[in-house]
């Protein structure tokens, strides 16, 4: 029975995802390897896009325990804030809700930084 509860996550299928890319990539740098112009061009077409995004890390206390925010941004426009909090040999983040105190103050500081 094909039902959703027996579909697959991308949990589930990152490890061999990325094997089958590699298996790709590694047939296709043999080839270029042997100047085949071909393989060549195929490894510089695999990418389908290209994003550019920045991350800038707000740190409000170092040491253990130690707590920042990191904001994603591109074209500078915020993209996502997560809370990081870090004690000795352990850590959490969480991704910080829009309009919360604390994702306006990120935005705060984007803006300071755009001065």
């Amino acid at each position: 029975m094909n039902n959703a509860l027996d579909k697959k996550t991308c949990a589930d299928l990152i490890a061999g995802e990325l094997k089958d890319r590699e298996q790709q990539l590694e047939e296709l740098y043999a080839l270029a390897d042997n100047g085949d112009d071909d393989a060549i061009d195929q490894i510089r077409d695999m990418a389908y896009g290209i994003d550019r995004k920045e991350i800038f890390t707000v740190i409000w206390s170092g040491g253990g325990p130690a707590d920042k925010l990191e904001l994603t941004v591109s074209e500078g426009e915020l993209l996502a804030v997560n809370y990081i909090y870090q004690d000795w040999y352990d850590g959490a983040r969480l991704e910080v809700e829009e309009g919360s105190p604390a994702y306006r103050y990120a935005e705060e500081i984007l803006e300071m930084m755009s001065l």
